[in-house]
């Protein structure tokens, strides 16, 4: 038997009725496989998405970096004394405006900031998600640096945090790192 006829009956074999119902079912079977596959990985990364929105995992990215510190003038008699101090009501609009400028993440001295994040005063410490916190204050987001300092300078935040003594710088920078969420502390 020549090798060109053991092509042609291999084929025959191949082709019989039976033989390519198989050769269907196969192609069918790693169609499935393949479009579970692309499944699978489009839904993880839909996942790894979410985990960040709620804070679960940490991100990193450019983004900005920004440090917001109390005055460090003196307060004249007059004066109400909160204006020298940074407030939960200036980090909770700083927050906003980052949220509003494009930011995937934010982190307030470390405390990541999501949506079940609480910011309010308390004394002169300010607590966030029930911990802690003194100035300064170290803001970090992660998004379009130019975007974000962008919207900071739009309606007068920076310049009215400055009219009250209160310092804020602002940094872009390449790599910034925003942690995950700690667990909430409970505050009698």
């Amino acid at each position: 038997m020549d090798p060109g006829s053991r092509i042609v009956s291999a084929w025959d074999a191949l082709v019989r009725p039976g033989a390519a119902w198989w050769i269907v079912l196969a192609f069918a079977g790693w169609s499935v496989a393949g479009i579970a596959a692309i499944t699978v990985v489009h839904e993880h990364q839909v996942a790894g998405r979410s985990a960040a929105f709620a804070g679960l995992t940490p991100v990193v990215g450019p983004g900005v970096k920004i440090v917001v510190t109390d005055a460090t003038r003196p307060i004249e008699q007059e004066e109400d004394p909160s204006f020298a101090l940074v407030q939960d009501g200036d980090l909770i609009v700083l927050n906003m405006l980052l949220w509003y400028g494009g930011a995937r993440a934010v982190a307030i001295n470390g405390e990541r900031i999501t949506a079940q994040s609480t910011i309010t005063s308390s004394g002169p410490a300010i607590l966030i998600n029930g911990h802690r916190l003194v100035g300064p204050f170290h803001v970090v987001a992660v998004g379009e640096p130019d975007a974000l300092r962008g919207v900071l300078g739009t309606g007068g935040f920076v310049e009215r945090m400055r009219q009250n003594g209160l310092g804020i710088e602002i940094l872009a920078q390449r790599d910034v790192l925003v942690p995950a969420s700690r667990p909430p502390v409970d505050v009698p």
